[in-house]
């Protein structure tokens, strides 16, 4: 499970050279996923672990609208079509909301961490899966990550960016974190032109 707009703007913050655009900075889901899992597999100890296979990843993020912002729905929609090749990766997106002062004032993700908290239980208690790595900063999903570990059935784990918020459970229990660095952002990172061809 992928928070995509804040695995994305915390690699920003954390490896970007000053001044660069957010868009510098895109990752790739799928890429993502398998560098989490070959990072997880040279610290595990238990060799069953160090063999997790990736059955899925799912992505959740705030879409423009397309009667506001056609040019960057547009581009949303080309991210979406080039991530879904791979059979493994699904993308859920909800619309941004727009405050009335907009575009003096941006518009945000409303209700993606609901999303991403109610996928994490499901998830937990889904017999497909035998772990679930949630890929996020955001406290608010902490207890979400409590109530997929009082499931008992899969292994819960988060996963994030070296030098960033690990997220914990109740009593400041930290579960099993993969942390990624600097080397496997670049790794990870979306190359593809998603501006529209010129006429």
């Amino acid at each position: 499970m992928i928070d995509y707009q804040n695995i994305h703007l915390t690699a920003h913050d954390l490896f970007a050279p000053n001044g660069s655009p957010a868009e510098d900075c895109l990752i790739d889901p799928l890429l993502f996923a398998k560098q989490v899992l070959t990072v997880r597999a040279g610290n595990q100890r238990d060799a069953q672990q160090k063999q997790a296979e990736l059955a899925s990843v799912k992505i959740f993020r705030g879409q423009p609208s397309n009667h506001r912002q056609s040019f960057m729905y547009g581009i949303s929609q080309r991210q979406r079509s080039e991530w879904t090749r791979s059979a493994l990766v699904e993308v859920t997106y909800r619309t941004l909301k727009y405050p009335p002062s907009w575009p003096s004032k941006p518009a945000q993700e409303k209700g993606i961490d609901v999303l991403v908290a109610l996928n994490v239980v499901k998830a937990a208690a889904d017999p497909a899966y035998d772990v679930v790595v949630l890929a996020s900063h955001d406290t608010d999903l902490e207890p979400a990550l409590e109530m997929a570990v009082s499931e008992r059935r899969a292994k819960i784990e988060t996963a994030g960016w070296q030098g960033s918020r690990v997220l914990r459970i109740a009593g400041g229990r930290r579960l099993w974190h993969t942390a990624l660095n600097g080397g496997d952002m670049v790794k990870t990172r979306d190359r593809r032109n998603y501006l529209p061809p010129r006429p």
